[in-house]
């Protein structure tokens, strides 16, 4: 599938499932976390200039605007998205991960779920994977979920599900998707029970044969650098799986009154993250992560 040819289905796909979704000169946008990003992978999102993010903003009515731009064009930056490439083997690792993978592959096996399949047993997988994480907001209501899944029948091959299973139970599984040839692993779900048994060293191996060898994608990504929470899968995937950053440059367009406010609470930065390190606090928090993107987005600039 290409959005050249066959339009933005990936848009199409997210306002299906309920999300906010508006087209300001012929580019889709979508509300993420409170914010407007492009509806398009990195590599074929296109050429947005300072004032269309302007107009999104003011049509939005959303606090900013947020793209990248020269994506694996730049050789260095403080913004990154974490991708792999190439095609892949198990020779390609370290001996302890193909251990790892092939004791896995003793007990759990992965594949392409149906969406009937995770709309039984997903739910419950992310409800178990939810007790990882102090915060219990990443799971949505069972509702919101739903309409999520049964819109991947609604627009066809965008959004693929990929399971990993112990016998006859799902206990993980990986939200993909496709646009142009690549594919962004958006969410990844894992029962904690049996991580200690490789579960997901056996589904990040399964879907890299299967999209880089198999469909022969450009490339699989796990999305960009974290800003709003702390997380250790895209340091495990470079590290085990030799993943890469591919760099970019990341651009901020904020309404008038949220710049000014953005601006006024910038020297403070270090104060906020030390707080939201030691205080959970959800406004807190929301706050250190918009400094820390406008700490990335002045040193883009440098």
């Amino acid at each position: 599938m290409t959005v050249k040819d066959f339009g933005n289905t990936y848009a199409q796909l997210l306002k299906e499932q309920g999300n906010y979704v508006i087209t300001v000169e012929g580019i889709d946008w979508y509300e993420y976390q409170g914010f407007m990003v492009p509806a398009y992978l990195p590599h074929c999102c296109p050429k947005i200039t300072p004032e269309i993010a302007r107009k999104v903003v003011e049509v939005s009515g959303k606090p900013f605007a947020r793209w990248d731009s020269e994506f694996g064009k730049v050789r260095d930056s403080q913004w990154w998205y974490v991708i792999r490439k190439r095609t892949w083997s198990l020779e390609q690792c370290s001996g302890n991960t193909r251990s790892k993978i092939r004791r896995g592959r003793k007990h759990l096996f992965a594949r392409i779920l149906t969406g009937g399949e995770v709309l039984r047993s997903g739910y419950n997988v992310c409800r178990k994977a939810e007790k990882r994480y102090e915060k219990t907001d990443f799971v949505p209501s069972r509702q919101t979920y739903e309409k999520k899944v049964q819109a991947a029948a609604e627009v066809d091959g965008v959004l693929e599900f990929f399971g990993v299973f112990s016998g006859e139970d799902l206990v993980g599984y990986s939200e993909n998707y496709i646009q142009d040839n690549a594919v962004f692993w958006e969410s990844i779900w894992y029962d904690p029970e049996f991580l200690p048994k490789y579960s997901s060293y056996v589904l990040i191996d399964a879907m890299l044969n299967y999209y880089l060898n198999d469909k022969k994608f450009a490339y699989v990504s796990d999305g960009s650098r974290s800003i709003y929470h702390k997380t250790g899968v895209q340091s495990f995937l470079i590290n085990v799986f030799s993943f890469t950053k591919e760099y970019a440059i990341l651009n901020v367009k904020y309404s008038k009154k949220f710049e000014i406010a953005v601006k006024l609470a910038y020297p403070f930065k270090n104060i906020v993250w030390a707080l939201s390190n030691k205080w959970t606090s959800n406004t807190l928090s929301k706050a250190g992560a918009v400094l820390r993107q406008e700490h990335i987005r002045r040193a883009c600039k440098k």
